[in-house]
């Protein structure tokens, strides 16, 4: 039944069950020879492991970095030749001899004759095709079982979003059913239990159109994505928001623009997630840069939905020879609903017990743990940065800064505290460095439509954390002084030592981000820089940059 073989590889791609992908591969073989050499002969399955495990990126196994996108655009350009082929077989059977253009009419009967069936001499197709087209008069077509796994994985994802929050998530589902560049004879509005021409050619051939335009999307959208996780991976001291983000809203517009039918599959309901992911991430990403606790905590709470609907969905899916199974993972979050994760852990925890089979592994894709640990990153970054006012209301519901960090990696607030404890620093603080070009409120609420004025002088540089929790006020025209004379230095992202002869007391500066700066004060002499200082800051300010995040991607 190729239609449900179709939807079942398609299904299993997007479960990243690329093992029981391949075996309906097998089974697509048997009854249409060249669409499966054209997939294995590419190896699409490859492609697809090789993306999700980000192996591309890795510069000793891929010496090409272009080498995973030629491939998919060589899937892409076979599928567009396939593709012609069968929009042209679909104008024979309704135009019979009149079509335009003579080869192609050719080039469709003979497609036809290799599929076992006949067209007739009068150039209009015959009603007595293949045994196996007769076969398949009397089953769902493509498009129908897409639509079926399209409805069930809208179960899945509401039942994640009940079980935890409730945020809004537009999937925009509705509006992809207008965006779809297959004709209505072509897709779902064929009639599907009727003999000759339209019972059996036409189903067949707009089945195979419905596949194809999957794939070339499919392939478009890979192709743009490895361009933003490159991007990424290249990112060795901070995020360039301004350069990548663009590039994934045009993956993004492009997903958008596509036909109903991949917004109805697995596939391109990932991408859709992945896509969601990556955007939100990055807005996160520039809002805390800003000190906008409200937009940080908004993109937060989208990604940490589109992360959980991605992994709920595609662990549950149901297909025939299933290979793996995927356990829900908590993760820890603060108090609040809108960031909490952890709302009926014990019950994933037996779902995923109870699933379990005898001979079934546990697999997840590196891009989405990857994916994972970025936001985690991010979210320890805005925690610390917003630390006060986080742990204002951590407090108003009975917790304390325990809490507030509890299960949280990596830990910002517990590795300033072990390293002043083990140094002797007096201070490690948090000094912003207000621009004129953006809004700054110590409170973290920016009101674009609010009367603002730039705060001076020593207001322009706030403290925004701080431990021990009092601000050293006392050396603040001293720190000011540091950074107003290290620019370029802080600039590079280099470490800065001071020792003022006068107070007897050391500085050690590190620029964190576009406004942040690391300040670690001594009330003792340095003749030399402390090695341990100089580390601690560059360990520090690496994980606020997600040094260690960004350099897993190309990592063996």
């Amino acid at each position: 039944m190729f239609s449900k073989d179709c939807a079942e590889f398609l299904k299993a791609l997007g479960s990243f069950d690329y093992a029981c992908a391949n075996k309906h591969l097998m089974r697509i073989s048997k009854v249409r020879f060249m669409l499966a050499d054209m997939l294995g002969r590419h190896s699409l399955s490859i492609c697809e492991g090789v993306y999700s495990s980000m192996q591309f990126l890795k510069p000793k196994i891929f010496r090409r970095e272009d080498h995973l996108h030629q491939m998919y655009c060589d899937i892409a350009a076979d599928v567009e030749r396939e593709s012609i082929v069968y929009r042209d077989i679909l104008n024979i059977g309704m135009h019979g001899a009149s079509m335009e253009s003579p080869e192609n009419a050719g080039r469709a009967r003979a497609t036809l004759e290799q599929l076992g069936a006949p067209a007739s001499q009068g150039g209009a197709l015959s009603g007595h095709g293949s045994p196996v087209l007769a076969s398949e008069a009397s089953q769902s077509s493509l498009h129908q079982y897409i639509s079926s796994i399209h409805n069930a994985t809208s179960m899945v994802i509401g039942d994640a979003r009940s079980a935890g929050d409730s945020g809004t998530h537009n999937h925009n589902n509705n509006d992809h059913n207008n965006l779809s560049p297959i004709p209505a004879q072509y897709g779902s509005q064929q009639p599907h239990h009727q003999t000759g021409f339209n019972g059996r050619e036409e189903q067949s051939a707009a089945d195979h159109i419905v596949l194809y335009t999957i794939l070339r999307e499919l392939c478009s959208l890979r192709m743009a994505l490895i361009g933003v996780y490159r991007l990424l991976s290249l990112s060795t001291v901070e995020i360039d928001i301004d350069l990548i983000l663009p590039e994934t809203e045009l993956a993004l517009q492009m997903y958008e623009s596509g036909s109903s039918d991949i917004h109805n599959t697995v596939l391109g309901s990932g991408i859709e997630n992945e896509i969601s992911l990556l955007k939100h991430g990055l807005l996160m990403d520039k809002a805390i840069s800003e000190y906008d606790i409200q937009k940080a905590a908004t993109h937060l709470h989208l990604a940490r939905v589109a992360l959980l609907d991605w992994r709920k969905f595609s662990s549950e899916q149901e297909y025939a020879e299933k290979s793996y199974y995927r356990p829900e993972e908590s993760s820890s979050m603060w108090r609040y609903n809108i960031f909490s994760s952890n709302s009926s852990v014990s019950e994933e925890k037996s779902k995923s017990s109870s699933s379990l089979a005898k001979g079934k592994f546990n697999v997840q894709p590196n891009h989405l743990l990857w994916l994972h640990r970025w936001i985690a990153s991010e979210k320890a970054k805005m925690t610390i940065y917003f630390m006060d006012l986080l742990l204002e209301k951590e407090q108003a519901f009975g917790g304390d800064e325990r809490t507030l960090w509890a299960n949280m990696d990596p830990d910002m607030h517990g590795i300033i505290r072990a390293f002043r404890k083990k140094a002797g620093a007096h201070s490690i603080s948090f000094v912003y460095e207000i621009s004129a070009d953006v809004r700054f409120s110590t409170t973290g609420f920016i009101s674009a439509n609010a009367p603002y004025e730039s705060p001076t002088g020593l207001n322009s540089f706030p403290c925004i954390y701080s431990y021990p929790p009092e601000p050293p006020r006392d050396h603040w025209p001293n720190i000011i002084s540091i950074m107003q004379g290290s620019v370029s230095i802080l600039r590079q992202y280099r470490s800065q030592y001071f020792y003022d002869r006068k107070i007897g007391c050391t500085y050690y500066v590190a620029r964190v981000d576009a406004h942040v700066s690391i300040v670690i004060i001594y009330l003792d002499k340095h003749p030399q820089p402390d090695t341990g200082a100089m580390d601690f800051l560059q360990l520090l300010a690496g994980k606020l940059r997600h040094t260690d995040v960004l350099l897993s991607m190309r990592q063996e």
